[in-house]
């Protein structure tokens, strides 16, 4: 498997009651939703790194789980005409940390038949578990869902290349197997987009490689005002922050992760880019600071727009 999550939420549960927050940009309603909390064996993190150090590391941040915690956060845009996700988290087929996604929108206001377009970031399972039930249905049965043509011809090829990846050939071809199937039951509903042109008015990929290798970020804009959603860039605020180089198993192309996770930070830090993170803490919105040789993510406890 990909991951373990092995616990049930609970303080994320009551530190954010309804599961949402929303603010305006511009013309934008923007409204986060959690998925939920998933715990990720530390093993998943600096693969080839002495665990002891890696230990140390947690220690001196007074984390003291044997897990990491990452958080599944969900962006939903909405306009007149459309209500855009980017990405559809866990689905129903993880254990019940994750997958709260369609609760937290019908909290939200957001009804599963009003989701017009989803915009896939990349095609791991915990980015698009959430599309098809594990009754094989389509849980959003009126959305378009994009991807970029780059990401969708690596998962759907006969031979796609893991001999750069530190995970195991068997977790590999499961996620394979997990992206194959979705897209094939997504049908005419799958849409491709091109990584240099805009989706909509408000939406820009940014073509970022090395996790998976059509992994995009996306700018989201409404006429001065702008901000990034960087995808799976970085899970965690502790280990890959302070050591961008160390990577995960996650990582499709592990060096090249590592090489596009630095050069990234280091444009956010030096443009002081406001960020929104898929897996950084709730409400995943910050920003990157340069902290000597490494990286220190701030967090937005409360989200405003600019």
């Amino acid at each position: 498997m990909f991951k373990k999550e092995i616990k049930q939420m609970g303080a994320f549960q009551s530190s954010v009651p309804s599961g949402h927050m929303n603010f305006q940009l511009g013309h934008l309603n923007i409204i986060i939703v959690t998925d939920g909390i998933g715990y990720y064996d530390k093993d998943c993190f600096a693969p080839g790194i002495a665990a002891g150090k890696v230990k140390q590391l947690l220690d001196d941040h007074y984390i003291e789980s044997e897990y990491v915690e990452l958080a599944h956060n969900i962006l939903v845009i909405k306009t007149e005409s459309r209500t855009v996700l980017i990405d559809a988290g866990n689905g129903d087929w993880s254990e019940k940390s994750v997958g709260r996604l369609p609760e937290n929108l019908l909290r939200a206001g957001i009804s599963l038949q009003s989701v017009t377009d989803i915009v896939l970031t990349h095609a791991h399972p915990d980015h698009i578990n959430g599309l098809i039930s594990k009754e094989n249905t389509l849980v959003f049965p009126h959305a378009a869902v994009h991807l970029s043509k780059t990401e969708y011809n690596f998962w759907m090829s006969a031979t796609p290349d893991f001999s750069k990846c530190k995970n195991t050939i068997e977790s590999c071809l499961f996620a394979q197997q997990q992206a194959k199937n979705c897209f094939t039951m997504l049908g005419n509903q799958l849409k491709f987009f091109n990584e240099t042109e805009p989706l909509f008015d408000f939406l820009i990929p940014i073509h970022a490689p090395g996790h998976t290798p059509g992994h995009c970020m996306f700018a989201v804009s409404a006429k001065d005002e702008i901000f990034i959603h960087m995808a799976d860039i970085v899970h965690d605020e502790i280990i890959l922050f302070s050591n961008p180089h160390w990577g995960t198993i996650f990582d499709v192309d592990f060096e090249l992760a590592a090489t596009t996770r630095k050069d990234i930070l280091d444009q956010f830090a030096r443009l002081r880019q406001r960020v929104f993170s898929y897996h950084l803490p709730w409400p995943g919105f910050g920003h990157v600071q340069k902290a000597g040789s490494t990286y220190k993510w701030v967090r937005e406890r409360y989200v405003t727009s600019n």
